[in-house]
């Protein structure tokens, strides 16, 4: 009887002791129970973990905030965009003005960097009481501002155009809408109608400053160092010459140059924005052309040199405005 009672007590000791322990872990049912795996401990269970890997003290591996990199975005592409526009570069809206002529209904829409403002004459004062002429009023800022040309002829091509209510700072890369009109004084103009901020443009190889101011006006100026006379010139080079034949009968057709007046004509060399006109309707005014006299020198930066035929003058095209040489 001891006996038994002895052994019932056993048996609640034993069972009590099991319901206070840690229940046994479950084995991982996608770990093959007879594989290297198999004491690997099934946590899916567990908030927050999933089913990442663990370390080898089953805790999560620390992450290095400083590997995470936010991604930047991509600079916008300037052509992609100009081209999505269908806009052209400044200059050849001149080239190609008897298509956007505004009295016809036609429309483009023009590419460039905004330059400064077109000055003019100021009004001539009244005369005063005795009769004696005031001194006029000089220049003042006239309509428009500049839009030059950043694609070919180093700033010195550009284009007049009106902004009216449309703003934008000097020095910014725009493309205008619009399309060409003739002020009262006959000149051109571009009158805008929307305007676009673009991206700047790549930036030239050429070491030359820029022009001050856009325009075809010849100025004045010594050699760069390192010019060379045309005939010794290679690509790239700053060259010095003289006109040694007539004017180009059409814009394109060069001019012929040599190193001086009566010498064998050496090169044919084409100034920036002398382009034909497809179509045969120019419509460039007088000062939208350059005007080279026989017998004065004059420098440009050049070009890859063209070579043709032995007998006849090697092309080249100036990529900076003609200066003429003090």
């Amino acid at each position: 009887m001891v006996t038994r009672i002895l052994a019932l007590v056993v048996g609640v000791v034993a069972f009590v002791g099991c319901q206070g322990s840690d229940p046994e872990p479950t084995v991982n049912p996608t770990v093959d129970p007879g594989s290297a795996g198999s004491a690997v401990i099934a946590r899916d269970a567990t908030p927050g973990f999933g089913n990442q890997e663990l370390d080898d003290a089953g805790a999560l591996p620390p992450v290095d905030a400083g590997s995470v990199k936010p991604e930047e975005p991509e600079p916008p592409d300037a052509g992609k965009l100009i081209a999505e526009l269908g806009a052209i570069a400044a200059w050849q809206t001149v080239i190609d003005r008897a298509q956007l002529l505004a009295r016809r209904g036609q429309h483009g829409i023009a590419y460039g960097t905004l330059g400064p403002p077109i000055m003019m004459l100021g009004p001539v004062p009244e005369p005063t009481d005795a009769g004696v002429k005031a001194l006029d009023a000089g220049l003042i800022a006239s309509p428009y501002v500049w839009l030059v040309d950043d694609t070919e002829g180093n700033g010195t091509l550009g284009i007049r155009v009106a902004l009216g209510k449309y703003t934008a700072n000097e020095g910014q890369r725009v493309a205008l809408g619009g399309a060409w009109h003739l002020d009262d004084d006959r000149r051109w103009f571009w009158k805008v109608d929307s305007l676009q901020a673009l991206p700047p443009g790549p930036p030239s190889d050429l070491k030359d400053p820029p022009a001050a101011v856009p325009g075809h006006e010849i100025v004045r100026g010594n050699l760069p160092s390192g010019a060379r006379t045309i005939t010794v010139s290679r690509d790239n080079d700053a060259v010095y010459f003289q006109i040694v034949g007539p004017a180009p009968a059409r814009d394109g057709d060069g001019w012929l140059v040599a190193n001086e007046l009566g010498d064998t004509p050496f090169a044919l060399m084409t100034l920036p924005g002398e382009r034909p006109t497809y179509g045969g309707q120019d419509m460039r005014a007088a000062d939208e052309r350059w005007l080279l006299k026989k017998g004065q020198t004059y420098w440009v930066r050049i070009g890859k040199i063209r070579k043709r035929a032995p007998e006849q003058p090697v092309v080249v095209h100036a990529r900076t405005a003609p200066v003429r040489v003090n």
